[in-house]
């Protein structure tokens, strides 16, 4: 009886299991559904009538990338049963300015789009989620009011990036390297350029006057080792969940500033390499950034041409290594793989992927 009962429970418990996790499953699929239909609302005083289609959440972190590619993310359709000159203004509250379009109604049903400016530090100051709206409103020349509408809006965080092959370029949004804060880095690292091994730069030359590959290293060492004796950062490990452009899965992940892993001290390994790579893209240099199963490193086209890249892996500043020493061993690692995926920043600039801040 006790052997019938213990199967019975452990079968039991492998049903729940089971039914759990396709529960779990269907509201992933619902959430991601509801995420790709967003929602619409219609209505309007006669003779106007007005239909609101917006995304239900908002990636903070896109939106510059939104607003420089002109991708439309909000779709105003809009008729008139007789002809009539519209003001439709739109803004997300909090976060953007306002934006205004002056249409003609009639009766066939037209459609325009906006994405409205940002407000001065908006995406800085996102510093967790917010539950905002999208304001629509509707006018006619006289400020008659023909449609207003307040509709939800959960708008991300700014560290917050959704890892879909899709999005892969946008990491490239969190290597910011006209933060003053990264600044400063770069000052502190001018400092350590004497302690290479000969010829080295005097300064942050980047590529110009003839950089040899070892005086780009050499720029690129004394970053890191700016980072490990004046900032003594720390290391913090925590996986990187993306699995590469043919990754089918949705993952979120949390990631600070550059500025934010400066100021904390601390950071996991991709803020390490956006903040390695912010300090590299400032001087001129071209950054990506090397992804491994659950991992990433720097890597730093050597040649202005893109043809020679060397690597330097962050996590070793717990360790107090050297950059130099850091970039031999990332280059070993890098040789022998295996490697997910390589995101160069200045193709992400060039598909309209800007620093965040």
């Amino acid at each position: 009886m006790g052997k019938k009962l213990a199967i019975l429970l452990v079968t039991l418990t492998g049903l729940v299991g089971i039914s759990s996790g396709f529960v779990a499953g269907g509201l992933q699929a619902y959430t991601r559904y509801q995420q790709n239909v967003g929602q619409e609302h219609c209505g309007g005083q006669k003779p106007v009538h007005i239909c609101v289609q917006v995304p239900l959440e908002v990636f903070s972190a896109y939106y510059p990338y939104y607003l420089s590619t002109n991708t439309s993310l909000f779709k105003i359709r809009y008729s008139s049963s007789s002809a009539i000159t519209l003001i439709i203004s739109v803004s997300i509250v909090g976060f953007t300015q306002v934006e205004n379009h002056t249409v003609t109604a009639g009766s066939d049903e037209q459609t325009t789009t906006f994405t409205p400016a940002l407000l001065d530090q908006a995406v800085r100051k996102l510093t967790s989620d917010v539950n905002t709206s999208i304001s629509v409103r509707v006018t006619d020349t006289r400020n008659n009011l023909y449609f207003f509408n307040d509709t939800p809006l959960l708008l991300h965080a700014h560290e917050l990036m959704q890892w879909v092959a899709a999005n892969r370029l946008k990491i490239a949004a969190w290597v910011t390297p006209d933060d003053p804060a990264v600044t400063a880095l770069v000052t502190k690292a001018t400092s350590h350029l004497a302690s290479e091994i000969a010829p080295t730069p005097d300064a942050m030359i980047g590529y110009t006057n003839h950089a040899t590959p070892q005086q780009v290293s050499d720029q690129v060492d004394a970053i890191f080792d700016a980072l490990r004796l004046d900032y003594h950062i720390h290391y913090s490990p925590e996986p990187v969940p993306y699995n590469g452009p043919n990754d089918t899965s949705i993952s979120l992940e949390s990631i600070k500033l550059p500025s934010e892993v400066l100021q904390q001290r601390s950071g996991m390994c991709i803020e390490l390499t956006t903040l390695l790579a912010s300090a590299v893209e400032q001087i001129g240099l071209h950054a990506e950034i090397v992804i491994t199963p659950g991992h990433a490193f720097l890597g730093v086209a050597v040649t202005p041409d893109n043809t020679q890249f060397q690597y330097w892996d962050a996590v070793q500043v717990n360790n107090n290594v050297a950059g130099v020493s850091d970039n031999i061993a990332t280059d070993r690692e890098y040789s022998t793989g295996p490697i997910v995926d390589t995101i160069l920043v200045s193709n992400a600039r060039l598909q309209g992927v800007g620093p965040m801040v």
